[in-house]
């Protein structure tokens, strides 16, 4: 997908605000529930309702499942994926369990029994070592070696400072060289302002994805609005892409 300028992923929690972000020309729908995490799942009714909608016309969607840690066996057994084009976990809490790589087969073990017809996002932090988790070369080694569609870079303490506060232009444009090797796609969240827009674009991800830059008042808490969605796009140079385009990115 390199080689025009990025598209825009909108993180929401209901179908009012999936209304709102295809309204303003989101290329990617991505449901969460922020008030349980940075990557916190939404209820599956809210997912299924919203994500539905949001296929039906013609926009590649995602979604936030929490934490590897947060998934029991039980929990996995009685879970049923709903039907969205990419998903996300996170790797907080397992770079210190003391099993070395063992969190590579933990996470796949998780992903394989989630089941689902989805591509999974391999999910990086960039303050990693605040909640635990996985370094940010290890999570892409991983995901090359998972075969996941891609990478998400994203920040775990939403209090701790945006993503280029935790990484400089040079690292960035590094993981850029390597997903593009790999042929991965790459996702660059962790309070991406308007203003970040430009800095954060210069290193060409696929996608910038956002949620408090598109929310009333830039409050993560607060509804997403459409002229603000609308002004992300327009900003980031119109990028849309066709639905299939990005279910095949990667």
């Amino acid at each position: 997908m390199t080689g025009c300028r990025p598209g825009l992923l909108v993180s929401v929690r209901s179908l009012a605000e999936a209304r709102a972000a295809i309204g303003g020309g989101c290329a990617v729908l991505d449901l969460k529930e922020p008030s349980r995490g940075p990557l916190g799942m939404a209820d599956p009714e809210v997912v299924g309702e919203a994500a539905g909608w949001g296929r039906s016309r013609g926009v590649a969607t995602s979604m936030a499942m929490g934490e590897v840690a947060d998934w029991s066996d039980e929990a996995v057994a009685e879970f049923t994926l709903p039907a969205v084009d990419f998903a996300k976990l996170g790797l907080a809490q397992l770079a210190g369990d003391g099993r070395d790589d063992g969190w590579v087969t933990r996470w796949k073990t998780v992903r394989d029994r989630l089941g689902g017809e989805c591509r999974w996002i391999a999910v990086a932090y960039a303050d990693a070592r605040v909640c635990g988790a996985p370094g940010l070369e290890a999570v892409m080694a991983a995901a090359i070696e998972t075969d996941c569609a891609g990478v998400l870079i994203d920040t775990w303490d939403k209090s701790g400072g945006s993503l280029t506060h935790h990484l400089s232009q040079k690292q960035l444009e590094e993981v850029r060289g390597t997903t593009r090797d790999a042929g991965l796609l790459l996702a660059l969240a962790g309070r991406v302002s308007i203003e970040d827009l430009d800095e954060v674009s210069a290193v060409e991800p696929d996608l910038v994805a956002v949620r408090s830059a598109a929310c009333q008042d830039g409050r993560r808490d607060l509804p997403v609005e459409e002229r603000r969605v609308r002004e992300l796009v327009a900003r980031l140079g119109g990028t849309i892409g066709s639905v299939e385009s990005w279910r095949n990115a990667g």
